[in-house]
């Protein structure tokens, strides 16, 4: 099986830098691209391919159309969302929902799942 292609989306960089050096050693994984904010998301999303995109829950006046504007850039993704936020504040059209305090080998998991669901 090919290399899991992974886009991460989260305002902070040092946890962009720990997710990607963590999928790494685990294996398996393609780290393509990640962004600081929505809108560098969506101007780097289609470029990038991604199979899933990890996405915290940006804190932004436009909520309600995360799902869909992610959808629009990477249409053939999964969308995990992966915050600290409880499963409550998942948006409408996610496909999972990773609390940031799971091990990185549940988070690994979660990836490959989300992968490989038809």
């Amino acid at each position: 099986m090919p290399p899991v292609r992974v886009f991460h989306c989260d305002d902070s960089s040092a946890f962009r830098v720990l997710v990607r050096e963590m999928l790494h050693e685990l294996g398996g994984m393609e780290m393509v691209g990640d962004a600081a904010t929505l809108d560098e998301a969506l101007d780097e999303l289609a470029a990038a391919a991604p199979d899933v995109v990890l996405v915290d829950l940006f804190a932004n006046d436009r909520a309600d159309e995360l799902m869909p504007l992610l959808r629009g850039a990477a249409p053939g993704a999964r969308m995990l969302v992966y915050t600290g936020m409880p499963d409550s504040r998942v948006p409408p059209g996610a496909d999972g929902h990773v609390h940031k305090s799971v091990p990185f080998e549940e988070l690994h998991r979660r990836i490959v799942e989300a992968a490989t669901a038809s």
